[in-house]
């Protein structure tokens, strides 16, 4: 209690009323100077906002999600999107496919629960787009606090840092982009309706009279859907290359003989490594495809051996894109490092020659134990760390998780539609 609060409150003799004891206790609260709470300082302001920022929470669409309940402010509910958009895109194809008999039978060629191709794209490939964000959103908020805590980003370009941040969100934030998006998905709906129009054999979603009801919901929810998630994500993924190319333009504080060997970026490569569900989702719908082509239309596997080849190279080459961004900037550090140590080299061991070799009288100090030599050693590491420097924070194993990643949902097919007896020699010459 106050000094004064027990004499202000406590029952006594006859003296003030109640309300002047109030008065009096109101006049010490007021007289009774406030603790300030200290200022906030630059870096944790920085570490705030890196801490804030994401590339999947904004948007008219997200905001929209978020009043109807699909999303929460805190929490992204992955899972109740995801349920929601296959109820949306795939339960109504069955429905409606199971009501004009072309869910099965021999009525078409493909019926809807034989084609591959919609297991891929709308039950695996769509919900893992939206898992995607709970995957690769955590590891972009740590990897941009990074360049803060590590002290890459020097308290100098700070504001510039948070500046670089606020274009990344405002950018993320675009209506007219992200409606642009929109119009995208449905844009080939309307016009040329290439994609459910009559292909080599009858489908489920097209009879000899036209568009199915369920050909007609494809045409106009599902496909539009999923394109459209597909293509936010490629703009969030240009968000990401934009905002790393952007930090590579500040000053950054990057040491050439960080052990790291990319100048202690390393993190980023562990970062980028999570993109890679986004690309085994679109291999998923890429498999199916091709799953049905094999499995319909009499196409042979090795037909697609070249495509199939070239969407993992692409994937890994469109992967490892906002890492190379960062190039200019890691081949100047360096090409600086090496300067500097080339020079502090040429000092030490001159003075290392002159104390040790090239001497007209006996060292003062005895050679063995002497920390000279390490310290030459030590010079010559650091050296080679520097010679050893990547440009760019990529790595053979980042490289090889994501063409691994990318091309996994194509090795069931492979398996699938490769004869056993392949099969059983190719293992038997990896055994002999």
């Amino acid at each position: 209690m106050w000094p004064y609060e027990a004499d202000l409150v406590a029952p006594g003799p006859p003296g003030p009323t109640a309300r002047a004891r109030r008065r009096a206790l109101v006049k010490i609260v007021s007289a009774t100077p406030l603790r300030v709470p200290s200022e906030i300082s630059v870096v944790e302001e920085a570490e705030s906002a890196a801490h804030d920022l994401s590339i999947v929470v904004g948007g008219p669409v997200y905001d929209f999600l978020h009043q109807i309940g699909l999303v929460r402010p805190s929490l992204p509910n992955v899972l109740r999107r995801a349920i929601a958009a296959v109820a949306i895109t795939w339960l109504p194809l069955l429905v409606l496919s199971l009501k004009d008999g072309l869910a099965v039978g021999d009525r078409v060629v493909i019926p809807f629960l034989y084609d591959l191709s919609m297991y891929g794209r709308l039950l695996i490939s769509l919900p893992l787009l939206f898992l995607a964000e709970i995957v690769i959103d955590p590891a972009i908020r740590r990897a941009v606090g990074e360049f803060v805590r590590n002290g890459i980003v020097q308290e100098k370009e700070l504001p510039e840092f948070e500046d670089v941040l606020h274009k990344a969100r405002r950018l993320r934030d675009s209506p007219i982009l992200e409606l642009t998006l929109l119009a995208l998905a449905l844009f080939p709906v309307f016009l040329f309706q290439r994609e459910w129009g009559a292909g080599v054999v009858s489908s489920w979603h097209t009879t000899s009279r036209g568009l199915s009801t369920a050909g007609w919901w494809y045409a106009a929810i599902s496909a539009p859907l999923f394109h459209f998630v597909v293509y936010r994500w490629t703009f969030r993924y240009v968000v990401w290359a934009l905002l790393l190319w952007r930090i590579g333009r500040l000053d950054l504080h990057l040491m050439p003989t960080h052990p790291d060997r990319a100048a202690g970026l390393h993190f980023l490569s562990l970062t980028q490594a999570r993109f890679g569900i986004l690309f085994c989702a679109l291999g998923c719908g890429f498999a199916g495809r091709i799953a049905n082509s094999l499995a319909y239309e009499d196409a042979s596997l090795a037909s697609f051996k070249v495509l199939m080849g070239a969407f993992v190279v692409l994937s890994v080459l469109i992967a490892l894109c906002p890492l190379a961004l960062l190039a200019p900037r890691m081949a100047r550090v360096r090409r600086a490092g090496l300067v500097e140590y080339a020079r502090l080299g040429t000092q030490y061991t001159e003075a290392f020659d002159r104390k040790w070799v090239n001497t007209a009288q006996s060292p003062t100090e005895p050679l063995l134990g002497t920390s000279d030599i390490q310290s030459l050693a030590d010079l010559g590491n650091s050296y080679t760390i520097i010679q050893e420097m990547s440009i760019a924070p990529i790595t053979k194993r980042l490289a090889l998780q994501l063409a691994v990643v990318a091309a996994a949902p194509l090795i069931p097919v492979i398996l699938a539609f490769t004869p056993t007896s392949e099969i059983v020699n190719a293992l038997v010459k990896m055994v002999m």
